[in-house]
C-alpha cells in the first residue's frame, strides 16, 4: 500500500508539473501573439511560416521558421528575415531569454537612390541573450557568434564578405536620463574583403573595445539618427581599445564623437608597437604625404621604445581626430572622411 501511495504521489506530481508547464507554455504563446499584434497596430508587419512550442520538462522553447519583420512606414523600409529563431526560457527565470539563430539572417533596407541594400549573416553558432525587467524594458543584451560570415551590400563601406573566428557583443543599459549604454565588443581572426587590403592587409588578428555610449538616437534616417546623437552631446568613452592588425599593435583609452560634417572627432592615448613601420605603410599607400610621414617619424624617434609585460617594444603615443585629420601628437597623418557615404 505504501508503494502504491508513493507511486500515486509521484504520478500526481508529474501530472501537476506537466499541467503547470502547459499553462506557462500557453502564456508564452499568448505573449508572442500579443507582441505580434502590437507590432501590427503600429503599422509594422510580422509573419512566420510555422511555430512550435517545446522544451518539456526543463524549459519553455518557442521556434519560428521563416520569420519576417518589416516597417514600411519608415523612409528606408527596413526588413529583417530569419530562416529560424528559437527562444528558450527557464520556468523559474522567465525574464532571461536565450536565442538560437541557425541559418541565414538578413537585413534589407532601401536607399535614397531607390536601390535595395541587403546584408546577410551566417554563423556556425549564433546564440544571443536578452534580460528584461518586469515592465518589459530590456536591461542587457549579448551575442556570441562562432565563425560568422557577413555578406555586405554591393557597394558602400561594408561591401563584400567579412568573416571572423569569434565575435562577442554585449550591451547593458546604464542610465535612462540621459541615455547611456555600457558596450563591449571582441573579434578574433577577422578577414576583411579585398578593398581593405591596404594599408595593413585584410587580416585583423584581434580587436577589443569596451566603453560607455552616452546620448540618444532619434529620427528615421541614418543622417537624422547620427545628427540627433551628435547635437545632443553624444560621445563614446572607451576604457579599452586594443587592436592587432598586421604590423599595427595598439592599446589605450580614448573618446569618440562626430563633428558638424559627420567626421570622427576624438582623442586616444596609449601605446603602439611598430609605429615607424605603420607610418611607412601609410606613406607607401598614399594615405599620408612624405612630408607628414617624415615629421611624424622624427617626432616618434624622440621617444624611447620600452618593453611591455610581454617583452614587446612599444612607444607611448597620443592620437587626435579633429577637423577631418588624424594627428600623431602635433603632426597630421591623414585625412578622415565622413562616416556617412557620399559626404
Amino acid at each position: 500500500m505504501r508503494y502504491l501511495v508513493l507511486t500515486g504521489l509521484i504520478l500526481g506530481g508529474l501530472l501537476g508539473y506537466y499541467v503547470l508547464w502547459s499553462h506557462l507554455a500557453d502564456q508564452v504563446a499568448a505573449q508572442a501573439d500579443a507582441w505580434i499584434e502590437g507590432q501590427r497596430r503600429q503599422g509594422r508587419e510580422v509573419s512566420y511560416e510555422s511555430r512550435r512550442l517545446w522544451g518539456f520538462p526543463y524549459r519553455l522553447s518557442l521556434t519560428l521558421t521563416k520569420a519576417k519583420w518589416d516597417d514600411p512606414r519608415q523612409p528606408l523600409a527596413p526588413r529583417l528575415e530569419a530562416e529560424e529563431i528559437t527562444a528558450h526560457l527557464q520556468l523559474w527565470q522567465r525574464e532571461h531569454v536565450i536565442f538560437d539563430l541557425p541559418g541565414r539572417q538578413t537585413a534589407i533596407w532601401g536607399s535614397a537612390d531607390g536601390a535595395e541594400r541587403r546584408v546577410s549573416l551566417n554563423a556556425e553558432r549564433f546564440r544571443a541573450s536578452l534580460v528584461i525587467d518586469g515592465a518589459g524594458n530590456w536591461l542587457r543584451v549579448a551575442a556570441d557568434l562562432t565563425k560568422p560570415r557577413l555578406q555586405g551590400p554591393g557597394d558602400g563601406v561594408v561591401r563584400g564578405e567579412w568573416t571572423a573566428g569569434k565575435l562577442l557583443l554585449h550591451a547593458r543599459r546604464a542610465e535612462n536620463v540621459p541615455p547611456s549604454l555600457d558596450l563591449a565588443m571582441q573579434a578574433e581572426q577577422v578577414m576583411m574583403p579585398e578593398q581593405a587590403e591596404k594599408p595593413f592587409g585584410r587580416a585583423v588578428q584581434s580587436l577589443r573595445l569596451t566603453g560607455n555610449l552616452r546620448g540618444g538616437f532619434y529620427g528615421n534616417t541614418t543622417d537624422d539618427l547620427l545628427a540627433s546623437w551628435r547635437d545632443g552631446g553624444g560621445v563614446i568613452d572607451f576604457s579599452t581599445m586594443a587592436l592587432t592588425w598586421g604590423n599595427l599593435r595598439l592599446a589605450g583609452t580614448g573618446s569618440l564623437a562626430l563633428d558638424r560634417d559627420f567626421r570622427p572627432l576624438g582623442a586616444m592615448s596609449g601605446k603602439m608597437s611598430g609605429a615607424i613601420k605603420v607610418i611607412e605603410l601609410l606613406e607607401a599607400n598614399g594615405l599620408t604625404t612624405p612630408q607628414q610621414a617624415s615629421a611624424a617619424k622624427t617626432s616618434l624617434l624622440t621617444t624611447d621604445e620600452q618593453p611591455d609585460n610581454n617583452g614587446l617594444l612599444i612607444r607611448h603615443i597620443a592620437l587626435t581626430a579633429q577637423d577631418g585629420r588624424l594627428s600623431l601628437g602635433d603632426d597630421p597623418l591623414l585625412s578622415l572622411p565622413s562616416v556617412l557615404p557620399g559626404r
